[in-house]
């Protein structure tokens, strides 16, 4: 790939080289994949389950912000 740009490569790549931190948790008695976004706050990135009614509820959708910790 090529990037053709005027600004200086450290102003593109500035943040490319942090990967986002996750952990595996349980929270309301659920198994969740989370990604750590601040102190004690997650974003739920997977829930993990063979419960299909689990994915049904609407506190487990990836995405959503959850404190945890």
């Amino acid at each position: 790939m090529i990037l053709w740009t005027a600004m200086p490569i450290e102003a593109v790549l500035d943040g490319i080289e942090t990967s986002p931190v996750y952990i595996e948790a349980e929270y309301n008695g659920r198994r969740l994949l989370l990604e750590n976004i601040a102190h004690n706050q997650y974003k739920i990135v997977r829930l993990i389950s063979t419960d299909p009614a689990e994915y049904l509820c609407n506190d487990n959708q990836p995405g959503t912000i959850i404190t945890y910790g």
